[in-house]
């Protein structure tokens, strides 16, 4: 509760300018509203019992005139304080957007995309309906609770002792219940994650949904998580219903009985009629003022347990910095691997990799085979930094790839992945991704050694083709080309394919690999191939198995001497 504190803290002093003019014109509507009763007594005793209707119609005037000031003050306070609202959770946000952009990759392997995004959109929405326009209310009734509270015992001291019964019960209540809500919102909060989980993936996975026909088996689990979070949201409902009813009943009957008791002492001649109308209406302000801020003690606590993934996940220091370290004036792409094993953060008892030993010289081309499992993509998740060595090291042209600012070294690489990940924009955008300096000439030379500028030209936009999410617009192979282009526009001094080229027909790839192969800077070239014809012309192919390699050599020598290989080989021919 302390951080969560803290961290809004900073937040709303972030926002002091706003909240000051917001506050100002809280004091502004704070007078108004306190010297209504205090005319109204006036009214009374000098105008109506005076029977002075000059009078009367002075004091109307002015009471007419309070109440334009506090509707005007009210306008103003409400602005400043959402405006100042939505400007904090903007930055939070951000700010959360920012620090989750900044995790390592293992922090996403057990982290659903739906449960994320639900959260940094709910979560924090919920935060700016505490700190918006009920803070501000919130801020007017504790003052009017405060100050009315004065001036009630300036009124009278024995019925201000008859009202203050009302506050220990509601005290007590606003504790236990408050807490109780905080529990239920921040389980909330979590069920409805869940919710946006089961949505990401069905929508993400439509495709597949609609295949299979899973339509109702997606609305079933869709409606099982909305309806645990239901339940939820019910029991933190009634908590903060019961909190929000015991106080309204407790501080209106202080005030009844406020006003029986005054009553007595009008009939005594103690109190003048003018003066128990106006601790009466003293009375009531106080207690709507202690009602209405028990009722924002709840949101707030609510708000509180909302924040709490947020400002753990601020509070998260991720375990791989994004950037930060040595950077080489150059680069020739000499990789080694040298006694590697790793073992994936979700799969702590499996090996990965169990002994590496691998040297790559600079522009070297080297194809990496092996069953499903067998550490292939592995090795390129360390080579791009995504994760670290449990053991051994991975050094870049001798320099341990641990020391090297890991932002920097994925830039001299080029990745193009199995499953290839474009975004919403144009073709142009996608492939000139990270690289928006480059020239429409070097888009256009990129897009042709990945054998997409032909199908590319047929559009009727060309490169300015809009592609829709996750290029939803193309086929798999335009995809799997666009990716390529995009790897080859960066120039890399090491170049990762991993499948690049498994959605192309036959005749696509052997342009694509001989495009690649024939690049003028010559990268460093990782290849993870299952088909035949990607690696029969390669110098140097790798068999994996186990985490391990077992044999090394050209595809004519393995067949000879690798067992594993031949199998390969062996079944691809016999799916043929």
């Amino acid at each position: 509760m302390t951080t969560q504190l803290r961290g809004l803290a900073v937040l709303l002093r972030d926002q002091r300018a706003l909240y000051a003019i917001g506050a100002a014109f809280v004091a502004i509507g704070l007078v108004a509203t306190l010297s209504y009763p205090m005319l109204v007594k006036r009214l009374i005793d000098e105008g109506v019992l005076a029977g002075h209707m000059s009078r009367v119609n002075e004091l109307a005037l002015l009471l007419l005139g309070l109440l334009a000031a506090e509707g005007v003050a009210t306008v103003v306070r409400d602005y400043y304080f959402n405006l100042a609202a939505e400007r904090l959770t903007m930055r939070l946000r951000q700010s959360v957007f920012d620090h989750l952009l900044s995790q390592e990759i293992g922090f996403f392997d057990n982290r659903s995309v739906g449960e994320l995004t639900t959260r940094l959109w709910d979560d924090v929405t919920v935060i700016g309906r505490v700190v918006g326009e009920p803070l501000g209310a919130a801020m007017r009734f504790a003052l009017i609770s405060a100050l009315g509270m004065a001036l009630l015992v300036y009124t009278s001291p024995a019925l201000t002792l008859v009202l203050m019964l009302a506050v220990p019960p509601i005290a007590v209540v606003a504790w236990v219940l408050g807490g109780r809500v905080k529990t239920l919102s921040a389980s909330t909060q979590q069920a409805y994650a869940e919710a946006g989980i089961v949505a990401e993936e069905s929508l993400g996975g439509i495709r597949t949904v609609r295949a299979f026909s899973q339509e109702p088996a997606a609305r079933a689990r869709y409606r099982e998580k909305l309806t645990a979070a239901v339940e939820t949201a019910r029991r933190r409902i009634l908590a903060n219903s019961a909190r929000g009813g015991v106080s309204f009943v407790v501080g209106e009957a202080a005030a009844l009985f406020g006003l029986w008791a005054g009553a007595n002492l009008i009939l005594q001649g103690r109190l003048t009629s003018g003066a128990v109308i106006s601790f009466v209406l003293y009375g009531l302000l106080v207690a709507r003022g202690l009602r209405r801020a028990s009722e924002f003690w709840g949101e707030a606590v609510r708000g509180l347990g909302a924040t709490q993934w947020i400002f753990e996940m601020l509070a998260r220091e991720p375990r791989m910095a994004v950037g930060g370290g040595m950077r080489l004036a150059r680069v020739e792409g000499a990789v080694t691997l040298d006694g590697v094993r790793f073992r994936y953060p979700t799969r702590p008892d499996a090996d990965a990799l169990a002994g590496i030993d691998l040297h790559v010289g600079p522009g070297e081309i080297v194809a990496l085979v092996g069953r499903s499992g067998a550490g292939k993509s592995t090795i390129l998740n360390l080579l791009l930094r995504f994760y670290d060595p449990d053991e051994g090291r991975i050094s870049i042209d001798g320099h341990d790839a641990r020391i090297l600012d890991p932002a920097w070294l994925r830039s001299q690489i080029g990745v193009v992945l199995q499953e290839p990940v474009l975004f919403s924009g144009t073709i142009a955008d996608n492939i000139r991704f990270g690289l928006a300096e480059r020239s429409d000439a070097e888009v256009a030379a990129a897009a042709e050694v990945a054998c997409a500028r032909e199908f590319i030209e047929r559009f009727p936009a060309g490169f300015a083709t809009p592609i829709g999410t996750r290029g939803v617009q193309l086929s798999g192979g335009q995809r799997q080309r666009l990716a390529i282009a995009r790897a080859v526009l960066r120039r890399p001094r090491i170049l990762i394919l991993d499948e690049a080229t498994n959605a192309l027909d036959s005749e696509s790839e052997a342009f694509v690999h001989q495009a690649l192969l024939a690049l003028d800077y010559g990268p460093t070239t990782f290849i993870v191939a299952h088909r035949l014809s990607t690696v029969i012309n390669i110098g140097r192919v790798l068999v994996l198995d186990r985490g391990q390699i077992i044999h090394s050599g050209r595809h004519d020598e393995l067949l000879r001497t690798s067992p594993v290989y031949r199998q390969l080989i062996e079944t691809q021919l016999a799916v043929r």
